[in-house]
């Protein structure tokens, strides 16, 4: 469903509410803009209650519009109704969702917006998610590592992608989209050390969520995310799914929403993971196998990577097959072979990935309580 989304609330003017607020403000000299971050009491932050985070912008007028003045708010929404970001929203908690919005702004920031105002402010970011279970010890690393053989450049403008926690997250920037496959287990215990290498941020009212996952060893949870960075985005993935392209935070509140982007960019990585099961002995087999999971493939990788294939057979530990290659070629030559060949993902590992395929088809949200029954 949803997690992190950034709503817009508009004014006809400067709120009286901003001279009454914990604010730090910052006067663009270039261009006018006035942004004011507005803070929350710590005393919230102890004691692990979520709040969100408020940015006030103020832009001067020019030729083409009018002075504005916009309240952004960015928020995890499964955070801010259950508490943890485990738990996944449906269509009909939408209108209690807003309520409990409304309810802490009020609380926390002391500040009074309609709950009707909330509903039909514009988004402009949102991050839908699914969590993914798996109750046979599927570890989620080779999940990961299966999704990093894709040929993404071949489909996203790629900017940088980040591989980190030894192989917990796989994030991939693009331009002005994000998609994540993490562990979701780990970040949780990474963040009871330290947030500085964690996906998620803000989790201290998620942490006891840590350990009553521990007590059962045989589950492993990836968490799969689409981040649309702005309105533009957002707008163009609702044309994609053939949704009308209306940024209403009551619109865009929408489960069949969420399930249609997440599968259309899963599907896209999915094709373009090499799928051949080596499960062929002969040099012959591989080569052929190889070429029809890869169309594309050219015959300097396939018979490249069909070597490399043989020798990891007979070797059965890559620290064999590095020094091999290393003494008869060089290491650059073993660190090119291992960067650019693409083997294709074991039965195993096809079987879950599979398994996500279906899990974000069937959309049906997770529950801790239920989990834990």
């Amino acid at each position: 469903m949803i997690d992190t989304v950034k709503i817009a609330v508009s004014y006809s003017k400067r709120p009286k509410w901003l001279s009454r607020v914990q604010a730090s403000s910052r006067l663009n000299a270039t261009n006018g803009v006035i942004t004011t971050i507005i803070d929350a009491n710590k005393s919230y932050k102890r004691t692990g209650v979520y709040v969100p985070k408020l940015l006030y912008v103020e832009q001067p007028a020019t030729k083409d519009r009018k002075r504005t003045y916009t309240l952004n708010i960015e928020l995890s929404l499964p955070k801010l109704f259950f508490g943890n970001n485990f738990d996944e929203l449906t269509n009909n908690q939408f209108s209690a969702v807003i309520h409990e919005l409304h309810k802490r702004l009020r609380n926390v920031y002391g500040l009074r917006i309609s709950e009707h105002k909330l509903a039909q402010s514009e988004v402009a970011k949102i991050d839908y998610s699914k969590n993914i279970i798996f109750t046979d010890r599927t570890p989620v690393s080779t999940i990961i590592n299966a999704v990093s053989l894709a040929g993404i450049s071949k489909t996203y403008d790629v900017q940088k992608t980040d591989f980190r926690n030894g192989g917990q997250i796989y994030h991939i920037h693009a331009n002005v989209i994000d998609i994540v496959i993490y562990d979701k287990v780990a970040d949780l215990k990474q963040a009871k050390v330290s947030e500085k290498r964690t996906v998620e941020r803000y989790n201290q009212s998620q942490i006891e969520l840590v350990e009553e996952l521990e007590k059962y060893p045989n589950v492993t949870i990836p968490r799969f995310e689409i981040r649309l960075n702005n309105k533009r985005k957002i707008r163009s993935e609702l044309k994609a799914i053939n949704a009308n392209e209306d940024l209403r935070f009551c619109y865009v509140f929408n489960a069949d929403f969420s399930r249609a982007i997440l599968l259309r960019h899963w599907n896209k990585i999915f094709d373009q993971i090499p799928k051949a099961e080596m499960v062929a002995e002969t040099a012959t087999q591989i080569l052929i196998s190889l070429k029809q999971a890869n169309p594309s493939m050219k015959f300097a990788e396939a018979s490249s990577l069909t070597l490399m294939t043989l020798v990891r057979k007979e070797a059965q530990d890559e620290r064999t097959v590095r020094n091999l290659i290393e003494s008869l070629f060089g290491k650059p030559q073993y660190t090119r072979l291992k960067n650019n060949g693409r083997s294709p993902p074991t039965k195993t590992q096809l079987k879950s990935l599979l398994q996500i395929t279906k899990t974000i088809s069937a959309m049906t949200p997770v529950n801790i309580e239920y989990f834990v029954k």
